[in-house]
């Protein structure tokens, strides 16, 4: 049973009305009303057709069952500065279990043919990985720059190609505002169209930076393969891959701020349709199999358990603000508390197995990329 949030409170500031105001209205006093808005105590039953048709929500909304209609949109954060200088963790597991070594390598040498030294631009860059990966296969004299607005994230990237002795220039700044001084062979991003507001004018913009014949490529996920993406030996897989309510959530997002839930699917359509040419489309080959007899299952667990963030527990005022979050974004109430239970099974399941667990994680990364006209 979905657990009740009454949102009298917030239907009486947005209709700008003191307690003692709707005290009046529904024949009530005005510590009643406050009991209700503290969760003291619930008004009977009988009375909550009435205050719902005085506040013209229904009663599922009343009780915080359903989003409020007209409720003012949260929008997600994660396409703005400060949310990514406290996520630097996460992106460095994440990007450890994103990639096979041997099919980057074909895609550079193989797919993309990249024979002579080439200028690179990475949109979004985070700490530099995808530079990492890259100056080791391209031939001598190529360039890596990245542009980021997390300074986190670049001192890491840094430290790192210090480490490494490659050489890189790091921009600090917005993509989308910055004026770049040069071109680029090669113009690319990794995981960043899906927290974009904006990815058709953030694909412009790369296309822009990339010099005539240059390749342009963008690497995303869609959310529903990456929704389907994980078994773990011994949970039910019909429920690790269930999604009540996130088909709601996704669509508002889209509608509401522009987050295009499946961008890993649109893109090579958006890149023909800005006029890049010979567009195609590969799928990132990596599966990750865990079990306890492979050499590198504690770093591997850790590092999974790390990004998905399962070592570390939620309070219960943490996970309200979740579901309230959720709710505002097109989920119902009953959906978002069954997502949160499924999350801490899993945690506790986890938890409890560090030492014997058995999973397939399959992020499902599409890789699309095109030519920009001669």
């Amino acid at each position: 049973m979905s657990t009740i949030h009454l949102r009298i409170y917030d239907l009486r500031k947005a209709n700008q009305m003191s307690q003692k105001e709707l005290a009046d209205e529904v024949g009530v006093s005005v510590q009643t009303v406050s009991k209700w808005e503290n969760n003291v105590c619930m008004p009977d039953i009988t009375m909550l057709p009435e205050i719902a048709r005085f506040f013209r929500v229904t009663v599922d909304e009343l009780l915080g069952l359903s989003p409020l209609a007209g409720e003012e949109y949260i929008p997600v954060r994660s396409a703005e500065k400060d949310y990514w200088e406290s996520r630097l963790d996460y992106l460095k597991a994440s990007r450890r279990i994103m990639w096979n070594d041997d099919y980057f390598k074909f895609l550079v040498e193989q797919v993309w043919k990249i024979d002579k030294p080439v200028d690179v631009l990475d949109c979004g860059c985070g700490f530099g990985y995808m530079g990492i990966m890259l100056l080791p296969l391209l031939p001598e004299g190529s360039t890596y720059t990245g542009i980021d607005f997390s300074e986190n994230m670049l001192r890491e990237g840094e430290k790192l190609f210090a480490e490494e002795g490659y050489q890189a220039e790091f921009i600090y700044g917005n993509f989308f505002k910055y004026t770049f001084q040069k071109h680029y062979d090669i113009t690319l991003s990794q995981c960043v169209m899906r927290h974009v507001n904006e990815p058709r004018e953030f694909l412009q913009k790369m296309i822009a930076q990339t010099k005539p014949g240059g390749l342009v490529a963008a690497i995303d996920v869609n959310r529903e393969l990456e929704s389907d993406g994980l078994y773990i030996d011994g949970l039910e897989y019909a429920e690790l891959c269930s999604r009540a309510g996130f088909r709601k959530m996704w669509a508002k997002e889209k509608e509401c701020q522009g987050r295009d839930y499946a961008i890993g699917m649109r893109m090579p359509f958006m890149m023909r349709g800005e006029g890049l040419v010979q567009v195609d489309v590969r799928m990132n080959d990596r599966v990750t199999f865990v079990c306890p007899e492979r050499e590198d299952y504690t770093e591997k667990v850790d590092c999974f358990m790390e990004e998905k963030n399962w070592r570390n527990s939620i309070s219960p005022e943490e996970e309200e603000e979740i579901i309230r979050g959720f709710v505002n974004h097109g989920m119902d109430r009953k959906e978002a508390e069954s997502y949160c239970r499924k999350q801490r099974k899993i945690q506790t399941f986890m938890m409890a197995n560090q030492d014997n667990l058995k999973y397939l994680h399959y992020l499902g990364l599409i890789i699309s990329y095109g030519w920009k006209k001669t």
